[in-house]
């Protein structure tokens, strides 16, 4: 064989090799760095479902109480003779409506998305979730990678290895999102339940309060 065709073999065959061992690093880096990138995404989303809940249950009960305030309030001015048996029956049916028309225009932002969000998944619940979940955390996942400066040593070992930066930046997006969307429920769960119970507990007294109100009219 002639010399010059051994030298490119040998040359070709040590690419391959550099190249094969570049590749390996690169997985091997990316990798870590899903791993890394799901236990933060984790840990984020219970943080911020944490957050979040107690924000919105917090601004419920504070509503709920001013409700029943008002109309503890309507009733004693009643039994204290200031309101006519007709007047404290028209105050507490307005409350109610105004109440009602509060509350529907504070949900249906809240209401549209979730209804969206359904359509979208075929009416299942758990799937409505996760993909929500997950389509949020490939999206910061995405844009943090790609907002972090790279080293020219990490742009130099990419290239060699024959990967793409940004495509590199998409698959560890896309499987920290898969990771989020398997154990979503899992780690919002306990937070969701939590929620629900309080709300659940605060609407009964409160449902309680009105009834009773209520039967006491004339």
């Amino acid at each position: 064989m002639h010399p010059a065709i051994l030298i490119v073999s040998a040359l070709t065959a040590g690419a391959a090799l550099a190249r094969k061992l570049l590749s390996g690093e690169v997985a091997s880096r990316k990798n870590k760095a899903i791993e890394a990138a799901a236990q933060e995404a984790r840990i984020r989303i219970r943080r911020e479902a944490h957050k979040f809940l107690k924000t919105s249950f917090r601004h419920f009960a504070i509503a709920t109480g001013v409700k029943a305030a008002i109309l503890a309030t309507l009733w004693i001015v009643w039994r204290a003779h200031g309101l006519s048996d007709k007047a404290i029956s028209i105050s507490v049916g307005t409350a109610l409506v105004v109440f009602l028309i509060r509350d529907a225009w504070v949900v249906s932002p809240t209401a549209r998305y979730v209804i969206s969000s359904m359509l979208r998944n075929g009416w299942h619940p758990l799937r409505a979730l996760r993909e929500t979940v997950a389509a949020l955390v490939f999206e910061q996942v995405l844009a943090e990678a790609q907002s972090q400066p790279q080293p020219r040593s990490h742009k130099l070992l990419i290239s060699l290895a024959g990967h793409d930066r940004e495509t590199l930046h998409k698959e560890v997006a896309e499987a920290v999102a898969d990771i989020a969307r398997q154990t979503s429920w899992n780690d919002l769960k306990p937070y969701i339940f939590g929620a629900v119970a309080k709300t659940v507990s605060i609407m009964a007294i409160y449902g309680i309060m009105v009834a009773v109100l209520v039967s006491r009219l004339p």
